[in-house]
């Protein structure tokens, strides 16, 4: 999990942009990405397989040595098929990489799986393969993936415990290197087309689950669930909302945890000023075992149609949230805002663009962030031709 809280440099350093070293055009490099210290992975989920065909999808390592980020290795399932899409999502924990690869069909068509990864030296092997004792057609189990040591969560957003589309998260367990299914989690009020599980976050005994598409507050306003652990099990401990939540907010469709602070997008909330798909962040903090709305973050520049909340990442008392139609550097070029909390206040920082950025990059698309490390991605810029995607790396330190 993330560790260590960043410094802000009066502006931070763009350390280096990272493309595949085999990148090619609508590879989508960057379309998820996670990073644990000196180690980041990025997926490209529609990367195509000269002998297992289009869209098999992959996910690339990338290892720093002084300062430098090299390619260390590119993951790819050992049954993988046309259409799996690996690398849709991806999750990081020290050694450890997975991959979600939701086109998948073992289980029935789009049913879904999520690959693990173990590094030996600066050797990748494939470990494991993790599908859902009870998965079915379309489920999308491997659309959200959270790793913390020997623990994995992965959402299944389309699966139908509690109607079409109420959606469902699997928590894994690794023991003597085998990773086995040790719970099912679904929301206690859960209703069709909630897509519960189409985020995820793991912080240590918590962890943080978006339905972007609940209709407690409004129609597709969207909600968010706190789950514990307890004992051997985990038990729903809150259900979060936004005080001013909306229709079509989509309210946690993307979520992060550090310790007591959970980060929750809400990218499609209007605002009276900014307008229409402005977006938004919301900050909840809990107090022993009850959680409450902190602050409420937007853009200080913000403008209608800007996508602010596209990604969050969370580290310490430091937040950072993605913007990609945010149009600095061109129509849709994307961007990607700072927030540091102090005495429970949250100030705005920083905005950080690409250097090189041009129109259409989705800049801010994914986003993650390890000690003072920001990783964001580019997934539809066009160094290695036509959307093939690349990342940035962001120094925060003060050195």
């Amino acid at each position: 999990m993330l560790v260590g809280v960043p410094a802000f440099a009066s502006q931070p350093i763009e350390q280096q942009k990272i493309l595949a070293d085999d990148g090619a055009p609508e590879d989508s490099f960057g379309f998820n990405v996670a990073i644990s210290g000196d180690t980041a992975i990025v997926g490209s989920f529609k990367a195509d397989d000269q002998v297992k065909g289009v869209d098999v999808g992959a996910a690339y390592i990338f290892a720093r040595s002084g300062n430098i980020w090299r390619e260390q290795a590119k993951l790819t399932a050992t049954d993988g098929v046309a259409n799996d899409t690996l690398g849709g999502n991806v999750a990081i924990s020290g050694d450890t990489a997975a991959a979600g690869a939701i086109g998948h069909d073992k289980n029935g068509d789009n049913s879904g799986a999520a690959y693990v990864f173990v590094r030996s030296g600066e050797i990748w092997e494939q470990r494991a393969k993790l599908t859902a004792t009870d998965g079915a057609t379309g489920d999308a189990f491997g659309q959200s993936i959270a790793l913390h040591r020997d623990t994995m969560v992965i959402g299944a957003p389309h699966d139908d415990d509690n109607g079409d589309g109420s959606g469902s998260v699997y928590i894994f367990k690794r023991i003597a290197g085998i990773w086995t299914e040790r719970a099912k989690l679904t929301a206690a009020d859960g209703e069709a087309g909630d897509l519960f599980g189409i985020s995820v976050a793991l912080y240590q005994d918590t962890i943080l689950i978006g339905a972007d598409l609940n209709d407690e507050r409004a129609t597709n306003a969207g909600a968010a669930y706190v789950f514990v652990r307890s004992g051997n099990g985990w038990i729903q401990q809150a259900k979060l909302m936004a005080e001013d939540g909306a229709e079509t907010d989509i309210f946690g469709v993307r979520v992060a945890l550090y310790e007591d602070t959970a980060l929750i997008s809400a990218r499609r909330d209007d605002d009276e000023i900014m307008g229409v798909d402005a977006g938004s962040a919301y900050i909840f903090a809990r107090a022993g075992t009850t959680w409450h709305q902190q602050a409420k973050l937007t853009a200080p520049d913000g403008a209608a149609d800007d996508r602010f909340g596209r990604s969050v990442a969370l580290n310490g008392k430091v937040a950072l949230i993605g913007a990609m139609h945010r149009d600095d550097r061109g129509n849709n070029s994307g961007a990607a805002y700072l927030f540091e909390r102090s005495d429970n206040v949250w100030k705005y920082q920083n905005k950080l663009t690409a250097a090189d950025g041009e129109s259409d990059d989705l800049f801010g698309w994914s986003a993650a962030m390890s000690q003072n490390t920001a990783l964001i991605a580019a997934s539809r810029s066009d160094d290695s031709g036509k959307e093939s995607g690349s990342a940035y790396l962001f120094d925060l330190s003060d050195d």
